[in-house]
């Protein structure tokens, strides 16, 4: 286990500067060393003051390591042990988090430029009692895609979009963390869970993060946990999850036949 935890960065950033909330911020990576500096980049170089920074590593042999010792200095904590899996890291960075409010980017994604101000305002106008969220830029062979955005009266079709979620450490305590039996879909079930609990949500019209298409979420395997998760919160019926599940067992067979 290596680990780094800088605690005079942290008192710094204990309570709030100049009224600004503390935001902390937790990206988890394995193997992540060709996208890590633009993640890192698009934190640090945010003109936002109250920040603090947590990095989650999986136990990276590629470079990661070298890469986060790079940034060492503009980290408030950062660890590279085996986990169980991105959730289980995700859980991790929260519990060591200190900030009024959590957003999480992963390795392969960006924060839009200056949007932590747009966050702070948002979060001070409504308080600790909102998730924050907002539309995703999606790349695709590092060309703009599309740009997407799903508020939660769209969440039967689509899940809110996580790496635009800020949610404030209050609710996390409350309402608690992602469940780790679910490899691919524990975000989708944890906004579920909240909203399920009566938890409100904002939306943002503004680009707040960027996202790699073609990422763990993607497979066959993660389409049919959503199902699961959808059939477990009432959006679907159990019928319809086994036709579902059966659909995608029946198109990914087809797929590996074809080849």
């Amino acid at each position: 286990m290596i680990s780094k935890n800088n605690i005079q960065y942290r008192e710094q950033n204990e309570n709030d500067i100049n009224g600004q909330p503390l935001i902390s911020i937790v990206t988890v990576v394995f193997n992540g060393a060709k996208t890590l500096e633009q993640t890192i980049q698009s934190v640090i170089s945010q003109p936002y003051q109250n920040k603090e920074y947590i990095i989650i590593d999986g136990g990276s042999n590629d470079g990661t390591l070298e890469l986060i010792r790079k940034y060492e200095a503009s980290l408030a904590y950062w660890i590279s042990e085996p986990d169980h899996g991105i959730f289980d890291a995700m859980n991790k960075g929260i519990a060591k988090a200190r900030g009024e409010i959590i957003g999480i980017i992963n390795a392969d994604d960006w924060y839009e430029a200056g949007i932590f101000n747009t966050i702070a305002n948002q979060y001070l106008k409504v308080g600790p009692e909102f998730v924050i969220h907002g539309l995703l830029r999606n790349f695709l062979d590092e060309k703009i895609y599309s740009v997407a955005g799903n508020t939660i009266r769209g969440v039967r079709y689509n899940p809110v979009h996580h790496p635009t979620c800020f949610i404030p450490a209050r609710i996390y305590q409350n309402f608690g963390n992602y469940n780790i039996n679910y490899r691919y879909s524990a975000d989708y079930d944890l906004i579920l869970r909240y909203i399920d609990r009566g938890v409100k949500f904002i939306f943002i019209e503004k680009i707040i993060a960027n996202f790699r298409l073609g990422g763990l979420s993607s497979i066959s395997k993660a389409e049919k946990e959503m199902y699961k998760v959808k059939a477990k919160h009432h959006l679907i019926s159990k019928t319809e999850e086994v036709l579902r599940v059966l659909n995608v067992t029946v198109r990914s067979l087809i797929k590996r036949l074809l080849k």
